[in-house]
């Protein structure tokens, strides 16, 4: 669902109420004095919403039983129930995906709500139900996973969920999550560095972009377009032990004397260090196959690792090869 900035603002409304409920369970009493309030906050999108400058007030509790319909029928995985209780829009963009999340992915669903808020902006009929909750699930793969939430769920005036916003944190204890999590693994570096014992984290930079495009230019024998891709000057390491540099200049020399260049990628995984600046690797498993105007031929299964400079160019690759067996009558299958 697409955010707004009623959404952000509300959002900011529920930050204090969060914190002391996820911080130690709501244990904490707080005396406050509602004597003359009627309403509290502002929201504040600007002077172009009709709303702008109105304050939150208090919703009607039916709102969240309404809510917690819905949070039941998601742990049975019933769509028809859940269903009823959404608006059309919301039932024809969600049915097809719901309903292949419920048959087809999870085996489990537990959401179990601890904490509701309705509320809504003065001047607007929408209730806004926000919530908190931890919730497991196991998948049908065998694998599972624990997550703490905030939501906001929307309804009209006419008591009809229009859909919500959600926020997460993956548990990483894994007994509890299984399925994957934001970063892993260790940095430890040849020599201890302060990097030294930082996990990985997805990078983002287009890196997976970048090596598709560069091996169909190389694959088309396009120098032009290659070097659009990679460092004035890139570092090669490769499986014999080379250690060069190589220029755009370079490449030119290296093409001039191939015949084709078949460069077939089956996995990469685009990494960095976690808090570090945004130069990356990304590790590519391919096979390649070159042939020479001499007739010489090369081809092997490869693992590389390639490096992103800040401006996102190639600026080095560490290369390591499998040679392939010969296959005799079975090469074509």
């Amino acid at each position: 669902m697409k955010l707004t900035k009623e959404t952000i603002i509300t959002l900011a409304v529920a930050l204090m109420i969060g914190a002391m409920i996820m911080l130690d369970g709501g244990k904490t009493v707080v005396e406050v004095n509602y004597e003359g309030v009627e309403s509290a906050g502002k929201f504040m999108p600007g002077e172009d919403n009709d709303l702008n400058g109105n304050a939150y007030v208090l919703a009607d509790d039916k709102a969240m039983d309404t809510v917690q319909a819905s949070t039941d029928a998601y742990n049975a995985r019933d769509w028809d129930a859940m269903k009823a209780l959404y608006r059309d829009e919301f039932v024809e963009n969600s049915a097809e995906g719901m309903t292949d999340y419920f048959d087809n992915e999870v085996e489990t669903l537990n959401m179990d709500i601890y904490a509701m808020l309705p509320v809504k902006i003065q001047g607007s009929d929408i209730t806004r139900v926000l919530t908190w909750a931890t919730e497991d699930r196991t998948f049908q793969n065998g694998s599972k996973e624990r997550h703490e939430l905030f939501e906001i769920y929307y309804i009209d005036e006419e008591g009809k969920l229009g859909g919500w916003n959600q926020w997460n944190q993956v548990n990483p204890d894994p007994e509890l999550t299984t399925h994957g999590l934001s970063q892993g693994g260790k940095f430890i570096g040849r020599t201890e560095n302060e990097n030294s014992g930082k996990p990985f984290v997805f990078s983002n930079r287009s890196e997976v972009e970048t090596l598709e495009k560069m091996f169909e230019a190389a694959n088309n024998m396009d120098i032009d377009a290659l070097k659009e891709f990679v460092a004035e000057e890139m570092r090669y390491e490769g499986s014999e032990g080379q250690d060069v540099i190589i220029t755009h200049k370079d490449w030119e020399e290296m093409f001039s004397g191939r015949v084709s260049n078949e460069w077939k990628p089956w996995a990469m995984i685009p990494l960095k260090i976690a808090d570090t600046d945004p130069t990356s690797g990304v590790i590519a498993f391919s096979n390649a196959k070159i042939e020479w105007k001499n007739g010489n031929s090369f081809e092997a299964d490869l693992s590389e690792l390639y490096f992103f400079d800040l401006d996102g160019k190639i600026n080095g690759v560490q290369q390591y090869s499998k040679a392939l067996p010969d296959l005799g009558d079975e090469s074509d299958q």
